[in-house]
């Protein structure tokens, strides 16, 4: 099989003739960059609109640019005539690039690439962006502040202010459930694209509310499932289609339960 390049239906549509810029890097060169701005792609949106438009990735693995107006790949479906609606970002199937990372990351830190990322190609006018990544998300930035991640971005951390559920678990410690407040059309749709975290479970330890896990909605080559994840462990549990908290409720009182443990073990308070 060679590679092919399957258009993807994205929410914005980026200028035919300007060229966009590829901030990629952990370097900060300013005092307000301590936080390492996300990866992305900028790229200017049609005149009738204006500004900006922004790509920021989920799982970035490999990012690379180059010249060129004729696209790398064969497309998919031939154009057959002219379109009001440009087709500029595509997913490339039986890619050499994903097998050559997949190869690469699970030979030296036991990863695996090949069913969890996509190899993505962005279109412009005379250049080309390529990635290997999990999923991709659209936005505008913010015209003061261009560099910093949207506060409604769906990796983003659900805020403190918003509504939790209290709950108090078997092993006396106390957390908290926060949901997304999506619809569920909207979760979907979007999961196409990124991840969307779908539900928050706060410990509340010593005063504080802290994320300790969370589970994420994906539909990636056709298939929906959800899956709950800890940051530094990975995944914990996955299920098909849209989960309920309760789909996960055994797992995370496993690791409440963990947590309890210790806690007693060390002679601190259970909350």
């Amino acid at each position: 099989m060679s590679p092919t390049a399957h258009p993807l239906t994205v929410p914005m549509q980026a200028d035919s003739v300007l060229p966009p810029r590829l901030a990629f890097g952990h370097l900060p060169l300013f005092p307000g960059d301590e936080d390492y701005p996300p990866n992305a792609i900028y790229f200017p949106l049609p005149p009738d609109e204006g500004g900006l438009g922004r790509v920021t990735f989920e799982g970035l693995d490999a990012v690379s640019g180059s010249r060129g107006e004729h696209l790398p790949y064969p497309r998919s479906v031939p154009l057959t005539a002219p379109t009001k609606i440009r087709d500029w970002v595509f997913e490339v199937s039986d890619s050499p690039w994903l097998a050559e990372r997949h190869n690469y990351e699970n030979h030296h830190y036991q990863t695996p690439l090949m069913d969890t990322h996509q190899h993505y190609l962005f279109s412009f006018h005379d250049q080309f962006v390529e990635a290997i990544a999990q999923g991709v998300w659209f936005d505008k930035p913010d015209p003061d502040e261009p560099l910093v991640p949207p506060p409604a971005h769906p990796l983003a951390s659900f805020s403190q202010a918003d509504p939790a559920e209290a709950h108090r678990s078997p092993s006396g410690i106390p957390w908290e459930l926060r949901r997304c407040r999506k619809d569920q059309a909207t979760l979907i749709r979007d999961s196409r694209l990124c991840s969307q975290r779908l539900y928050q479970f706060n410990l509340v330890l010593d005063g504080e509310s802290r994320e300790a896990a969370s589970v994420w909605l994906r539909t990636s080559r056709g298939h929906t499932y959800s899956r709950m994840t800890r940051n530094w462990v990975g995944e914990l549990a996955c299920s098909d289609g849209l989960a309920a908290p309760d789909d996960f409720l055994g797992e995370w009182e496993r690791y409440v339960h963990e947590v309890a443990d210790r806690r007693r073990s060390m002679g601190k308070p259970l909350g």
